[in-house]
């Protein structure tokens, strides 16, 4: 699964060049969409539209440059348009004050509510490749993005909730049982080396339960119950004669919920997926699957015995 974020860039028609000049420098390392690249659907409101989309990106770059004039208090100023601002106010309710950015144009005036906000700035020149204020906020951005998709936050869907409670109730009791017990015997045969491994869905499209039932057929597992502190659980191995790896497998099957959630936030009337609900689903997928690894990361026992693999 592609992991890159997807980051929405907005901004006026008269911004256009600006906005395209930070898609192009941001796409390096991220997945970027302009407003004008097929956001706006036939048949809906902008509104409708933006409050669907605003849910569909990690992160949203709204870029305030000089287009308007503003009068306040006797005095006149340069001034960004109205649906830039609307916008990013959107995008700060959607995903969070810290994934939400204003790119903003040296001189441009933005509402006394951001007043205390650092915001990136940038003067705007003929050629912005040669824009060094420009370039240096957008390396900014860049950092700060790459440096959010190394935290896990909670999100308005259950994808970060999901994967700490997997995490917590299944991968780190394993682990910790594994390592603690030095040595497993299974059909007869000890092991003193493990491997988790765990099965990422590609998709949501069909229950997990499921396609995990299948996966372990498909790939000849079989099924032995493991001991731990708490509970004994069933998880699913691989006895290779080669070595003495004992490998254990598993799907997460508590992804369900999320499939269930996005049809209860979408206000789902219909059979079958739109474009939204799969770009949804695909953003929690990668949501989950972040907050997953870097539990497994941060954890001790985990962090050389667990792997996280594509179901294909």
């Amino acid at each position: 699964m592609d992991l890159k974020p997807r980051i929405f860039i907005g901004s006026s028609g008269e911004g256009l060049e600006v906005a395209t000049y930070v898609k192009r420098y941001l796409s390096v390392d991220f997945d970027c969409y302009l407003w004008t690249d097929d956001i706006f659907k036939f048949n809906e409101s902008f509104l409708e539209t933006l409050l669907k989309e605003a849910s569909l990106f990690d992160f949203g770059l709204l870029i305030a440059t000089k287009d308007d004039f503003v009068q306040s208090r006797g005095n006149v100023f340069d001034a960004t348009r109205d649906n830039v601002v609307f916008e990013y106010g959107l995008f700060l309710g959607r995903v969070g004050s810290s994934r939400a950015f204003v790119l903003q144009e040296e001189g441009t005036k933005l509402p006394s509510d951001l007043f205390g906000i650092t915001t990136p700035r940038f003067i705007k020149e003929s050629d912005l490749s040669r824009s060094a204020t420009l370039n240096n906020e957008l390396r900014r951005i860049r950092d700060t993005i790459h440096e959010k998709m190394h935290l896990g936050e909670l999100s308005l869907l259950p994808s970060t909730a999901l994967a700490i409670g997997y995490f917590n109730n299944l991968v780190a009791i394993t682990c910790e049982s594994l390592c603690s017990k030095g040595t497993i015997e299974i059909q007869g045969k000890t092991y003193n080396k493990f491997e988790f491994n765990i099965i990422m869905p590609i998709d949501l499209d069909a229950d997990i339960k499921k396609r995990a039932a299948l996966f372990f057929r498909k790939n000849n597992l079989h099924q032995v119950p493991l001991d731990t502190a708490g509970r004994s659980y069933p998880v699913f191995v691989t006895q290779g004669s080669e070595d003495d790896v004992l490998k254990i497998y598993d799907m997460p099957t508590t992804l369900n919920g999320i499939d269930k959630a996005i049809e209860l936030f979408m206000r789902k009337g219909h059979i079958g997926k739109s474009t939204q609900q799969k770009l949804l689903e695909e953003r929690e997928l990668r949501n989950f699957q972040r907050t997953l690894q870097l539990l497994i990361d941060n954890d001790a026992y985990c962090r050389d015995l667990v792997k996280i693999i594509s179901e294909k």
